[in-house]
């Protein structure tokens, strides 16, 4: 990439958090229409700056962030569902488990990963930027479901 084309590029941080929005809709994409996870991000990534949210253009994404995050779940599905099912149980207390539909599974899903796989970025950006995720779809009592199955996922991972 030339200097001139890097020049016109947003900060990071900004196509960060826009990797992890798309990685969630491409996480939800996947779950509802059984795709297989290449073919989704490859459509997501041959968008570009064509992306759009709310009518309004998106901020190009991080592909490398986005890429990452996607197969990362992929590969550790697993893992990550077992982490998310005892934050959630850890929050019923030994009520009914909390039942979460495909959206806040997704982003679950892919700070979890991040949480795990991502140790060079501080948990803190990485549970806000998917706070702002959650923020975009769901009121308060999801959003903080959101911050407490991430948090007690971060205090169970890392030090």
């Amino acid at each position: 990439m030339s200097d001139a084309a890097k020049k016109d590029l947003p900060p990071a941080s900004a196509r960060s958090r826009s990797a992890r929005l798309v990685a969630v809709q491409v996480l939800y994409e996947i779950h509802h229409n059984h795709e297989p996870v290449n073919e989704v991000l490859a459509d997501y990534l041959g968008r570009g700056d064509r992306m759009e949210l709310d009518g309004e253009p998106m901020v190009l994404p991080d592909g490398i962030l986005l890429k990452k995050i996607v197969t990362g779940v992929a590969e550790r599905q697993a893992d990550l569902a077992g982490l998310i099912e005892g934050a959630l149980a850890q929050k019923s207390q030994g009520g009914p488990a909390l039942a979460t539909e495909a959206l806040l599974q997704s982003i679950f899903l892919c700070g979890a990963y991040e949480l795990l796989a991502h140790e060079d970025i501080d948990a803190p950006i990485i549970i806000n930027d998917y706070l702002d995720v959650a923020h975009g779809f769901y009121d308060e009592p999801q959003v903080k479901l959101v911050n407490w199955v991430l948090d007690t996922i971060k205090k169970s991972t890392r030090s």
